[in-house]
């Protein structure tokens, strides 16, 4: 359990990191077309969310040195919940692969603000790791790391019921979705980690189906 501060305090320090997460996110979205870069987004992304992820990491290291329940290393808790995590990223792939089969069969609409395709295979190796190694984690960060610490402390049915339900609201809406579909998809994954983290007690858990969720997300697209 975290030796929380003042409500107030950690509100608005909650805001901040999801200002963060937008901001990356956005300058993300617009760094790249389906004729290559816009190399001065492309700089501000890397800047922003370089920076931006720093501080946050910083800041979860350094709360979490306040728990009582500390996470063990990667190694160790992935081993020790490899079939909670296994299953989670089972799901969470599935869910990506399915949606992207009915779009690609024209069962559902694209989504308005995808990764953009381009013959560009630089394109995509920037999304990949934009994706994977930043916005994935920033994103995780917020939804489930500084979400359930701050708002979330008590261990009871209730509280974890109700953090996964806010929690994948939240994975909703930071993802800025283009369409309620997206929305819904993105808030299922949100689901999927926020279980990961509860269960496993672990936020490198959580990071790492995310991870592995974008790095697919990124090649279906």
């Amino acid at each position: 359990m975290r030796v929380g501060e003042s409500p107030g305090t950690d509100f608005v320090r909650y805001l901040i990191w999801i200002a963060f997460s937008i901001a990356t996110l956005m300058l993300k979205n617009n760094a790249a077309n389906q004729k290559g870069f816009n190399m001065p987004m492309v700089i501000a992304f890397f800047a922003v969310g370089l920076i931006t992820l720093f501080l946050m990491i910083r800041k979860y290291i350094r709360e979490e040195r306040s728990f009582s329940d500390t996470a063990d290393g990667f190694v160790y808790s992935l081993v020790s919940n490899i079939g909670l995590v296994s299953l989670m990223i089972v799901m969470v792939c599935l869910l990506r692969i399915m949606i992207s089969y009915l779009q690609v069969t024209g069962k559902l609409p694209s989504f308005a603000n995808d990764d953009v395709l381009s013959s560009d295979q630089n394109v995509f190796l920037f999304n990949m790791v934009a994706n994977v190694f930043i916005v994935a984690i920033q994103q995780q960060l917020v939804q489930t790391g500084f979400f359930f610490n701050y708002f979330f402390r008590k261990t009871s049915a209730y509280s974890a019921v109700m953090g996964i339900i806010l929690s994948g609201i939240i994975a909703g809406l930071i993802s800025l979705p283009g369409s309620l579909l997206q929305f819904l998809m993105m808030m299922a994954l949100g689901w999927c980690y926020a279980l990961t983290y509860l269960y496993t007690k672990d936020e490198k858990m959580a990071i790492f189906v995310a991870m592995v969720s974008a790095a697919v997300g990124t090649i279906i697209i």
